[in-house]
């Protein structure tokens, strides 16, 4: 993990070092404890197609933006709220990707977008706060996660698409 904070860090490598214990722990709770590149995440035992097919939409939907955003947004790559606010207010497309993220839950401004963005990646171990002063955020190993489940998805769609 990659974390900036020496108990996330230290809460991984705890982790990673008894992974079976914690795993039958949580799946006596109906958790399934799953590791990939540098993260950890949970998935619901027998969870539901539909409940599957909205998280994929929504990783899709931020990968989309980020990486309209700036093509080399990835896990280690740091950037300021303000420049991401900013860019929004300058790119067409972006502007447009930006409309659509949270559209569903009335949220309107740049800043409302970014900040509700910004709370979902750091809620979700994706994103972390390296300066409160500037709001520069650093993308955590993690993120790999949305990048591959959507890169599983249009692979498998892609092989789907009959000729």
């Amino acid at each position: 993990m990659d974390s900036t904070e020496a108990s996330i860090r230290h809460l991984y490598e705890d982790i990673e070092e008894n992974f079976d214990d914690y795993a039958d722990f949580f799946k006596e709770i109906g958790l399934q404890l799953e590791s990939g590149n540098g993260y950890f995440y949970f998935s619901r035992i027998g969870e539901g197609k539909q409940s599957i097919e909205q998280k994929l939409e929504s990783f899709s939907k931020y990968l989309d933006f980020l990486k309209t955003y700036n093509q080399s947004f990835t896990a280690g790559y740091q950037f300021r709220k303000s420049n991401l606010i900013e860019q929004i207010s300058l790119d067409i497309e972006l502007k447009e990707k930006a409309g659509h993220l949270y559209k569903k839950y009335g949220v309107g401004s740049y800043l409302e977008i970014v900040n509700k963005l910004l709370q979902e990646m750091q809620s979700m171990g994706f994103a972390e706060c390296v300066s409160e002063q500037d709001e520069t955020y650093k993308i955590t190993s993690a993120f790999h996660y949305a990048e591959e489940l959507v890169n599983m998805i249009q692979i498998a769609n892609e092989d789907e698409i009959p000729e």
